[in-house]
């Protein structure tokens, strides 16, 4: 009988803090895809391989504490995007890296902990991607980049892609279904 691999020394963040809108405001982490919720999948894409989860909710706490996993929510009211959550992982988190996966990305790869971990390099930031572009909320951090967060945070800047557009990282390629988000209610189809 094969051993189960070590944890990776990382934190996995599950964002699932949004508000939905192109959704009629639900939370998407409790939509069904393939008879199950979200959440379920981003949890089976991360949960085998990191030494925590934890994931930034900022509605439906109960349902989402029932996950046995520790629940952050953003430091600022109003949805603020995306990089909220990844400051509130980056400053909960009891690891050097912060591995960052989407609640409405329900095709990532079983292995994506393992390709971000091999893809970092020298580099504090690995950023997944197609040949269309970059998908940055699919990401590797390192705890160091949590000043330059916080600090893009205050200047009132809100894209994740025009904060890291100058941090020097790595690319982890996958393919445009690896990365296929549910935007829509035509998308959980």
């Amino acid at each position: 009988m094969s051993k189960e691999p070590d944890p990776l020394p990382l934190t996995a963040l599950i964002l699932a803090g949004g508000a939905g809108r192109r959704m009629g405001g639900r939370d998407k982490g409790w939509l069904m895809y393939r008879e199950q919720p979200l959440i379920r999948h981003a949890l089976a894409t991360v949960q085998a391989r990191a030494q925590e989860v934890l994931i930034s909710a900022n509605r439906s706490l109960e349902a989402y504490q029932s996950l046995g996993h520790r629940i952050i929510r953003d430091a600022r009211e109003g949805f603020c995007g995306p990089l909220q959550g990844m400051l509130a992982g980056l400053d909960a988190m009891h690891t050097e890296w912060l591995a960052c996966v989407p609640v409405d990305c329900p095709a990532l790869p079983a292995d994506l902990l393992d390709r971000l971990w091999q893809s970092r390099g020298d580099r504090q930031l690995v950023i997944a991607g197609d040949d269309s572009g970059t998908t940055p909320v699919v990401a590797l951090l390192h705890g160091s980049l949590r000043d330059s967060l916080a600090d893009y945070l205050d200047s009132g800047a809100r894209s994740v892609r025009g904060w890291m557009q100058n941090i020097p990282h790595n690319l982890l390629r996958l393919t445009p279904e690896e990365l296929h988000n549910i935007n829509r209610p035509e998308d959980l189809e």
